[in-house]
């Protein structure tokens, strides 16, 4: 039976800090509204709510981010060096769970990374198809820790988490914008007609990831929860059907 404890250690480690990491974000954010600056354009008829300035995010929040992805990452890292031992193997230092942009690519890589992997695992880890365009969940996650391994603070951004508005007299539409990441002087809304005595739409934000083509827009916390639940179920697996039983 494999000994998998590093692996759990880690996936703990991993959800304390994004416990930490969701603190800190509603620490930052608490229940402020952020408002759009009414603009009426004469040529148009039409106003338009201007985003004011947003504050600076804190460092803290990407440092913590980082941790909680390598700390995921790896955990399957331990489990690719326990799979080497389970063979009665020493895992030297080039073994890694194989995790890679493309099919092509992995079919390429993957068995350097795993030398000295039982063929029958390596069969369990090909099913998982860990690579982008397969499972980009795990994909995703090996970015995000490639990337903190660089640099010491992986990038965040807000986003549009609810709206409202209350204007003194009714327009007969009212649309919406939902830019992300939000920036100041977005135009996160407009109605036909002068409304620009009214200071009433407001917006309340979150934080999303903002590392381009790394799960840009996508909500923090929500995103590392998906990434932990699919590590976990990588791990439970091994944990409960390796090695097959005989006549498996």
């Amino acid at each position: 039976m494999l000994d998998l404890k590093g692996a759990r250690l880690k996936i703990e480690r991993a959800k304390k800090h994004i416990a930490d990491l969701d603190a800190e974000r509603l620490a930052f954010l608490g229940s402020k509204d952020y408002f759009g600056v009414p603009k009426f354009n004469p040529a148009e008829d039409q106003t338009v709510f201007v985003l004011e300035e947003l504050p600076a995010i804190p460092a803290s929040v990407g440092a913590i981010l980082g941790d909680a992805a390598h700390n995921l990452r790896t955990s399957l890292d331990y489990l690719a060096c326990e799979l080497v031992r389970s063979a009665g193997n020493e895992p030297g230092g080039s073994v890694y769970f194989p995790i890679s942009n493309s099919v092509r690519e992995y079919e390429a890589e993957s068995g350097g990374k795993t030398k000295g992997i039982p063929d029958e695992a390596k069969k369990i880890i090909d099913a998982i198809h860990p690579y982008f365009g397969g499972n980009n969940v795990l994909w995703s996650l090996h970015q995000l820790d490639r990337v903190d391994k660089h640099r010491l603070v992986l990038t965040v951004a807000m986003r549009v988490g609810r709206w409202g508005i209350n204007l003194t007299s009714e327009p007969t539409e009212i649309s919406m914008a939902f830019p992300t990441p939000l920036e100041k002087g977005d135009v996160i809304g407009w109605v036909a007609g002068n409304h620009e005595v009214d200071r009433q739409m407001s917006v309340t934000a979150d934080i999303t990831f903002g590392e381009p083509e790394i799960l840009q827009g996508r909500p923090m916390i929500e995103t590392l929860g998906e990434m932990v639940q699919v590590v976990e179920a990588v791990i439970g697996y091994f944990e409960t059907h390796y090695p097959p039983s005989d006549g498996s």
